[in-house]
């Protein structure tokens, strides 16, 4: 890596801590990036301070409409196990090679480790379509990764002063981005779900369903995510509420199912998000009853 090379990433405001699902805050958030240039050096630095990043976008509002172009790809690690931890992910042939930056996330513990790796390209990505098919076919790669990503503006939250952090000297060239998506295609698209093709059977499914597009799977935590799965299944524990599930939830191949799964030796209850709370998330982001 060169030293000197500046990659473009658009940085947030410092944080500290995840924006609350339904905060007023969003709206300031999500008009609050500014589009720079940036060593790894100072990439890392603002990530450090707890900076979110996310791609270049227009009219200083982070919408898919907006994309500019994307210089960075990233991937989450909560598996919460070894496979999570910075020094597993290090070893990893394609990490060490082509990898710019690992960092413990904010919800990181050393019980419950989680990590992101961060991926500086060589060149931009100018297509939205093209940068959410290269996120989509690395996060395929990589079957121990968070749940996927088809948001071409989606942003990452900062680590945070105390996080632990490698700056790795690898870049990922595009070359290698188009033989992802490539390989991609051509054996994880051949995989699609059959939620791609679901349409719910009944009023209250379809209500469901309609609910949850208004809850962004990238904009609550990871354990609110999941408590939302399981509300679903709480409701619907059937084939029909896992495909509502694996349609809202954007998981990695195969990830939703096997938390579902689980689910049942659970008792088929949430403990954390009941139906009730599914609907008023849903609302405090602009959902009315009745609108499916």
């Amino acid at each position: 890596m060169d030293i000197d090379a500046t990659y473009k990433i658009s940085l947030g405001p410092q944080l500290k801590g995840k924006i609350p699902p339904g905060s007023p805050f969003w709206k300031t958030f999500n008009g609050s990036f500014v589009n720079s240039e940036l060593t790894l050096s100072n990439f890392a630095t603002a990530v450090y301070q707890g900076r979110p990043f996310t791609t270049w976008h227009s009219n200083k509002w982070r919408d898919s409409k907006n994309y500019i172009l994307g210089h960075h790809l990233g991937v989450d690690f909560d598996t919460e196990d070894k496979r999570s931890e910075i020094a597993t992910l290090m070893k990893d042939p394609f990490v060490s090679k082509y990898a710019s930056l690992i960092y413990t996330t904010p919800s990181h513990t050393i019980a419950t480790p989680r990590a992101r790796v961060v991926f500086l390209l060589d060149q931009p990505i100018q297509q939205a379509k093209n940068y959410a098919l290269a996120a989509a076919a690395l996060l395929w790669l990589f079957s121990a990764a968070d749940r996927q990503c088809k948001d071409p503006v989606r942003f990452f939250y900062g680590a945070g002063v105390g996080a632990d952090m490698e700056l790795l000297p690898g870049v990922l060239p595009v070359s290698i981005i188009k033989d992802m998506i490539r390989r991609y295609q051509q054996t994880g698209e051949r995989q699609k779900r059959r939620a791609e093709n679901y349409q719910g059977e009944t009023a209250d499914e379809r209500e469901v369903q309609e609910a949850l597009k208004y809850i962004n799977p990238w904009g609550v935590s990871y354990d609110e995510w999941l408590s939302i799965l399981m509300a679903v299944h709480s409701e619907f524990p059937g084939s029909n509420g896992l495909a509502i599930a694996e349609s809202w939830g954007q998981g990695a191949e195969g990830e939703i199912a096997r938390k579902w799964k689980s689910f049942k030796g659970m008792g088929n209850g949430s403990g954390k998000v009941g139906m009730g709370t599914l609907f008023q998330l849903a609302m405090d982001n602009g959902y009315k009853k009745g609108m499916a």
